[in-house]
C-alpha cells in the first residue's frame, strides 16, 4: 500500500507539472489580422492565439483597435483633385461596430494608425498632404480635432511609438532617440550607432515600457532595400541586439504582457528591379530571443493556428494589425 501511495502522488506531481507547463505556454490576449485566403472571407478578424478560433470584427482589411481590444478605427481615403486628398476617419465599437465618432481630416493617413495606450482618443499616424507626397509622423487628438506633433515630411520619415505613459520613443536614421511629449516638447534620450550602416524604418515598445524593437533596413547604392530585420534594445537605447536574421521583416507587435513578439515575414520586402511581390507570414517568438530565422526545420519562431469557417485548419498570414489584452 505505501508503495502504491507513492506512485500516486508521483503520479499527481507529473500531473501537476504538466499542467503548469500548458498554462505557462498559454498565450495571452487577442491576435488582430487581416488574412484571408479561399476559405476564409476578407476583412478583420479577433483571434484567440491558442485555440484558433476567429471572430469577424469588420468586412473590410486594416481595422487598428485601441490597446484593450474594446474599439477600433477605420480610414477611408479620397482623392478631391484639385482640393486636395481627405481621408474619413470612424472609430467604431468592437462588440457591434456601432459609431462612436466619426471625422473627416485633411490629407491622407496611411494604414497602420496606433491609438494611444492611455485609451484616449489620441492616434499616432503616417500622414501626407497627397497619397504620393512625403509622410511626416503625427499625433492627432480627436477629440479636439487638434495636430499635438508632427515630424517633417520625408520619403524616410522617423520611427515613433507609442510608450505607455502616452508619450512616444522617437529614432531617427542619425541614430538619436529622444521621448516626445506630445504639445509640450521633446527631450533627447540617447545617440546610438545602428549596425550595418542599416536605417530605422519603425519602432515598436514593449507594452511594459521596459524594451523596444526597431526595424532596420539595408539600403542598396540604388536606394531600394536589400533586406529589413529586428533588433531589441532598452528604450534609453543600450543593449542592442538582433532580435531576427532573415532580412524579410514587414512588421512587429508585441503580446500584451511583453513576453512575446509577433511578427510579418514577407519574401517582398527586399525588391528586385522587376517586381516586389513575395508571399508573406506571421510568426512569434519569445523576447528574449535572437537571430530569429523563422522556418520550420529552425524551431525558434512559431504560427498562430486558425480555424477556417469550413472547419478547414491553417496558420495565420499577412496582414498583421495588433495583439490586444
Amino acid at each position: 500500500m505505501p508503495e502504491n501511495r507513492r506512485r500516486f502522488a508521483a503520479a499527481l506531481a507529473c500531473l501537476g507539472v504538466v499542467m503548469a507547463a500548458q498554462a505557462a505556454a498559454a498565450l495571452p490576449g487577442t491576435v488582430w489580422h487581416s488574412f484571408s485566403d479561399l476559405s476564409n472571407p476578407q476583412g478583420t478578424f479577433a483571434l484567440n492565439p491558442n485555440s484558433g478560433a476567429a471572430t469577424m470584427v469588420d468586412n473590410a482589411k486594416w481595422r487598428s483597435p485601441w490597446p484593450d481590444g474594446s474599439r477600433f478605427i477605420q480610414r477611408d481615403h479620397s482623392s478631391q483633385g484639385a482640393g486636395g486628398d481627405e481621408t474619413h476617419l470612424t472609430v467604431r465599437r468592437t462588440s457591434d461596430r456601432s459609431v462612436l465618432m466619426d471625422q473627416v481630416v485633411d490629407g491622407y493617413v496611411a494604414d497602420g494608425v496606433r491609438p494611444s495606450p492611455l485609451g484616449s482618443n489620441q492616434i499616432l499616424a503616417s500622414w501626407g498632404k497627397t497619397v504620393f507626397a512625403p509622410r511626416a509622423a503625427i499625433v492627432y487628438d480627436l477629440d479636439s480635432r487638434r495636430l499635438l506633433y508632427a515630424t517633417q515630411p520625408s520619403k524616410t520619415p522617423d520611427a515613433l511609438s507609442w510608450m505607455p505613459d502616452g508619450s512616444l520613443l522617437r529614432v531617427q536614421p542619425s541614430g538619436d532617440i529622444s521621448r516626445v511629449l506630445p504639445g509640450r516638447g521633446e527631450q533627447r534620450v540617447a545617440t546610438v550607432r545602428w549596425p550595418e550602416a542599416r536605417v530605422p524604418e519603425a519602432v515598436y515598445v514593449s507594452p511594459d515600457g521596459s524594451k523596444a524593437l526597431v526595424q532596420l533596413a539595408a539600403m542598396r547604392d540604388t536606394g531600394s532595400i536589400a533586406g529589413v530585420d529586428l533588433w531589441m534594445m532598452n528604450v534609453d537605447g543600450s543593449n542592442l541586439r538582433r532580435f531576427t536574421r532573415n532580412d524579410l521583416i514587414a512588421g512587429a507587435v508585441w503580446s500584451p504582457d511583453s513576453r512575446y513578439v509577433a511578427f510579418a515575414k514577407d519574401t517582398g520586402v527586399s525588391c528586385t528591379a522587376a517586381t516586389c511581390r513575395g508571399s508573406c507570414t506571421v510568426w512569434y517568438a519569445e523576447a528574449t530571443a535572437s537571430n530569429v530565422v523563422a522556418v520550420p526545420p529552425s524551431g525558434d519562431a512559431r504560427q498562430f493556428p486558425l480555424k477556417r469557417p469550413d472547419g478547414s485548419t491553417t496558420t495565420v498570414g499577412c496582414p498583421l494589425a495588433a495583439w490586444t489584452r
